[in-house]
C-alpha cells in the first residue's frame, strides 16, 4: 500500500458494516483500502450482543478478528481519518488527517454515527456501561435490574414497552417540555411503569457504580440502570464538498438524527459513493450493520464489474472501428487472400463496367478485380496503411491506372455530389445498428441507374462458432432497407435481398463449414 495507489473502493470506516463490505468486495478480487478513525461507536461496551457466533465478544475485539480476515484476502487497512472526498466515479481522491491520499473508483461510506445524548450532568460519562438505549444490545444483562427511562421525546413509550418485559421496576422519568400522550401513559400505567416529572438533575454515582438519578424535586432514584434515547448523527463532513448532507431521520414527526440517504444498493445522490451500516439507519443492531456492509458491497462489485465489461466492449470495439487498430493490422504480414470476394464476384460479373466505388478495400482484391473487368474503381478505406497496399497490389496486378485510393471514414462519408456507377461493400461492419446509418450515405453515392451491393455475416454464423461476441455487430439485408427510406434517398428497385449460403474453411481447422452471407442489391431508378 502506497499513497496515490488507485484502489477499486475505499472502505470510509472500519466497523462492522465497513469490514463486511471490504469482506465481500476482497473475496472478488477487489482492490480495497480500509481508512479507519479508531472510534467504534459501541467502544465503551463491554461485550456485544445478537450477533450471532460471537455472542458476548467484546466489540474491539470483534473488529481485531474482522481485521485479519479481511487482511487474508488482501484488503489493505490503515488507521487514520478520511477529512477530504473529492472527484467523480472512476476517479475520487481520498485524502486523511495524516495527509495521505489515495485514488479510488468507488467509495463505500461506513463512518458510523456520533451519539447526543441529553444534557444531563454525569450522563454521558457512563454511556454504554449502565447507561443504554437498545433493549436487544443490552436488554438482557439489565434484566430484573432497577431500571430508569428518560422521556426525553413524545415516543418514550417504546422503550418503556420493551423495556419493562425485562423488569418489573421500571421508572420513566419525563422532561421538561416532552408530554407524552394520553393513551402512551395509559400503556404505561397499565404495564406497571411507575411515571416521574421534571429533567433529572444529575447522574448519581458511588467510586464506579451507579446509584440512581437525582430527580427534578432534589430526591434521589436508586437505580442501577438508565435508558435514554441518543440522537445518532451521521459521521460525514467529508462528503460536504460533494453535496452530500445527512439528513434528519425521524418517525412521527420527531427527529431522532440524521443518516446519508441512500437506495436499496447503498448507493447515495452523488454517483460513486456508497453507505452502509448506522450511517444509513439509525436502528441498525451490529449484526444488521454487517449484514448490510455485506450487500451494499455485493452491490458495488457487480457496479464495477459492470463498467469493466463496458471498458472491455469498448476496447474490443476500438480494435475492430477504430482507425489506429487497422493502421497496425494493414502494418504486418498479409491480412486477406488478396481473391475478390465471391459475392461481389457473383453479383458484378454480368454488369457493363463503369465507375465503381469500393468501400473497405482492405488489401485491394475487390478493387484489382473491378479493374481487371473493365472498372474504374475508387478504392476507398479509413487506413492508410490499407489504401497503400491496395496501390501497391494495383501495380503488381497491371491496373494501377484504374484504381485510385482514397482516405475515407464510411461513418462521416458524405458524396458531396459525387456519384458511381456501382457501390459495393463488402463486410464492414459497425455496432449497434449502425450500418443502416452507413448504408443511407453510400445510396447517396449511387447515379440514376447504378447499382448498390452491400454484403456482410448474416447472423446465421453465429451458430457456428465463428462470430463469436459479434452479435450487435452483424446484420441481415432485410435490416438495412431502412436506409433506402429516407428522405433524400431517390427511389429504388430492391433486386436481391437475402441470407445466401455459402462455404469456406474454418481458420483453425481447415475443415469446410457453412456460413451465410448477408447480401443486399438495389437499383437506383431515380
Amino acid at each position: 500500500m502506497t499513497e496515490n495507489t488507485m484502489y477499486d473502493v475505499v472502505v470510509v470506516g472500519g466497523g462492522a458494516a465497513g469490514l463486511s463490505g471490504a469482506m465481500a468486495l476482497g473475496r472478488s478480487k477487489r482492490s480495497v483500502l480500509v481508512v479507519d478513525a479508531g472510534e467504534p461507536r459501541n467502544a465503551p461496551a463491554g461485550h456485544a450482543h445478537n450477533y450471532l457466533g460471537r455472542e458476548g465478544i467484546p466489540p474491539r475485539e470483534l473488529l481485531e478478528i474482522g481485521r485479519t480476515e479481511v487482511a487474508q484476502y488482501g484488503v489493505d487497512l490503515v488507521d487514520d481519518r478520511v477529512v477530504g472526498l473529492s472527484g467523480a466515479a472512476g476517479d475520487f481522491l481520498v485524502t486523511t488527517a495524516g495527509g495521505r491520499r489515495y485514488g479510488a473508483r468507488r467509495v463505500l461510506v461506513t463512518a458510523g454515527v456520533v451519539d447526543e445524548l441529553p444534557d444531563v450532568p454525569g450522563l454521558a460519562e457512563r454511556w454504554g456501561v449502565d447507561v443504554l438505549h437498545c433493549p436487544y444490545c443490552h436488554g438482557w444483562e439489565v434484566r430484573d435490574q432497577a431500571i430508569a427511562v428518560l422521556a426525553t421525546t413524545p415516543m418514550a413509550g417504546h422503550q418503556g414497552l420493551l423495556f419493562r418485559q425485562l423488569s418489573d421496576d421500571v421508572v420513566m422519568i419525563v422532561h421538561d417540555g416532552v408530554e407524552l400522550p394520553d393513551e402512551e401513559l395509559e400503556k404505561m400505567s397499565a404495564i406497571g411503569v411507575r411515571i416521574e416529572h421534571g429533567t433529572p438533575q444529575e447522574v448519581v454515582t458511588e467510586g464506579d457504580a451507579l446509584v440512581g438519578l437525582r430527580l427534578a424535586d432534589g430526591s434521589v432514584l436508586e437505580r442501577q440502570a438508565i435508558v435514554v434515547a441518543s440522537k445518532p448523527h451521521a459521521r460525514a463532513d467529508f462528503l460536504a464538498p460533494l453535496g452530500l448532507e445527512p439528513q434528519p431521520f425521524e418517525m412521527n414527526g420527531v427527529a431522532f438524527g440524521s443518516v446519508i440517504a441512500v437506495e436499496s444498493s447503498g448507493a447515495t445522490a452523488v454517483p460513486g459513493v456508497f453507505a452502509a451500516g448506522n450511517v444509513t439507519d439509525v436502528a441498525m443492531t451490529l449484526m444488521a450493520s454487517a449484514a448490510h456492509g455485506m450487500r451494499v458491497g455485493a452491490w458495488i462489485n457487480a457496479e464495477l464489474a459492470a463498467e469493466d465489461a463496458a471498458r472491455a466492449v469498448a476496447e474490443r470495439r476500438a480494435a475492430h472501428f477504430e482507425r489506429p487498430a487497422w493502421e497496425e493490422r494493414y502494418s504486418g504480414e498479409q491480412v486477406w487472400s488478396g481473391r475478390a470476394n465471391v459475392q461481389l464476384v457473383a453479383e458484378v460479373a454480368a454488369m457493363t463496367p463503369g465507375r465503381a466505388l469500393e468501400v473497405g478495400c482492405g488489401e485491394g482484391g475487390d478493387a484489382i478485380w473491378l479493374a481487371s473487368h473493365g472498372w474504374d474503381v475508387t478504392a476507398v478505406d479509413f487506413a492508410d496503411a490499407a489504401l497503400a497496399r491496395t496501390a501497391t497490389h494495383a501495380e503488381e496486378a497491371g491496373v494501377g491506372d484504374r484504381v485510385s485510393t482514397r482516405r475515407v471514414d464510411v461513418r462521416i462519408f458524405e458524396p458531396d455530389g459525387e456519384t458511381w456507377d456501382l457501390v459495393t461493400s463488402h463486410f464492414v461492419h459497425l455496432p449497434d445498428g449502425g450500418m443502416v446509418d452507413v448504408v443511407r450515405r453510400l445510396a447517396a453515392a449511387v447515379a440514376p441507374g447504378g447499382t448498390l451491393l452491400v454484403v456482410g455475416h448474416d447472423p446465421e454464423d453465429l451458430a457456428t462458432g465463428l462470430r463469436h461476441g459479434h452479435r450487435t455487430f452483424l446484420f441481415t439485408a432485410e435490416s438495412l432497407l431502412p436506409a433506402l427510406d429516407g428522405d433524400g434517398a431517390g427511389e429504388w428497385a430492391v433486386e436481391v435481398c437475402e441470407s445466401r449460403p455459402r462455404t469456406q474453411p474454418h481458420p483453425q481447422t481447415g475443415e469446410e463449414i457453412a456460413v451465410a452471407d448477408a447480401v443486399l442489391r438495389a437499383r437506383r431508378l431515380a
